[in-house]
């Protein structure tokens, strides 16, 4: 799953690929969850990301629950001898699942202090009031520039605002940029219609070509709209892969690669040998792994 050229190299690892919960989630007997307590290989952590910058700098994109778990992720695939203390952390939005590993920098854990933190005026105001701020110290923004943007070492993080059920906050895509590769993370966001409107384009290929991506790891929480039985999905609302595949169709020569990530438990591409799953292989996009690695 590696694709990076040496051990010290700018780089992003993907070190979660399920949706808030996980896989398996709390309290679920369905057939995915199941075969993930069963078979280590079937589980997957809350999304999250980690990139190393050209200094050596380590930056974690989302903290969640399974935070001790990702950062030897990460390790592992870095080929690192010891877990991963992130020097920085930078946040899509806040809803739970991608800022539950917080608390876990503080004194009854890491015990770290002035850890630079990333994400929006909106965030920071969630984090303050629920008094998780005490071990971070936000990084400042220029004023009037709206959505954050920082480089750090050779590595810029670029907040894109996209649409997605703003209860607790708003929410960010982010761009990942080296000399190398140019990433795309867009774990969550309510549908394509909204997001393309917002970046004023007609389709995910447009505004991925715009953004001269050469990855994207896009939100793929539910398969279609049927998965949820006695559930309500516009109360959680996030793109349909049947959606994502008919807008992208077959991948073509000169597109980014594009994984999917964000599965929820129910999600039938939980399935190795789904054929969901092999729908989205043959039309050459990719399910997202956890530990896979490239350069930036």
């Amino acid at each position: 799953m590696a694709e990076v050229s040496g051990a010290d190299s700018p780089s992003l690892t993907l070190l979660g690929t399920g949706q808030d919960g996980g896989v398996p989630q709390a309290g679920c007997g369905c057939a995915n969850c199941l075969a993930a307590f069963e078979h280590g290989e079937r589980r997957r952590y809350p999304v999250a990301v980690g990139v190393r910058d050209a200094a050596g700098g380590m930056h974690l994109i989302e903290a969640t629950r399974a935070l001790p778990e990702q950062l030897q992720v990460w390790a592992e695939a870095l080929g690192l001898e010891t877990p991963v203390r992130p020097d920085s952390v930078l946040l899509t939005h806040a809803h739970l699942g991608h800022i539950e590993g917080l608390g876990q920098f503080g004194r009854e854990a890491m015990g770290l202090e002035d850890v630079p933190l990333v994400a929006s005026d909106s965030v920071s105001e969630v984090l303050t009031r629920r008094e998780v701020m005490a071990p971070f110290a936000r990084v400042s923004q220029v004023e009037g520039a709206g959505s954050p943007s920082v480089e750090m070492a050779g590595i810029g993080f670029e907040f894109i605002p996209v649409p997605h059920r703003d209860d607790a906050s708003d929410t960010h895509a982010i761009v990942i940029s080296g000399a190398q590769n140019r990433v795309l993370f867009l774990p969550d966001h309510d549908d394509w219609g909204e997001t393309l409107a917002a970046a004023g384009h007609s389709s995910p290929r447009s505004w991925f070509a715009a953004l001269r991506l050469t990855h994207v790891l896009i939100d793929a929480t539910f398969w279609g709209a049927e998965e949820l039985p006695g559930r309500d999905l516009s109360e959680v609302p996030h793109p349909l892969v049947e959606d994502t595949l008919d807008r992208l169709g077959n991948r073509r020569a000169d597109d980014p690669q594009v994984h999917l990530i964000h599965l929820n438990h129910s999600n039938p591409l939980n399935d190795p040998d789904s054929p969901q799953r092999r729908a989205v292989e043959v039309a050459g996009w990719r399910i997202g792994q956890r530990g896979w690695t490239i350069d930036l």
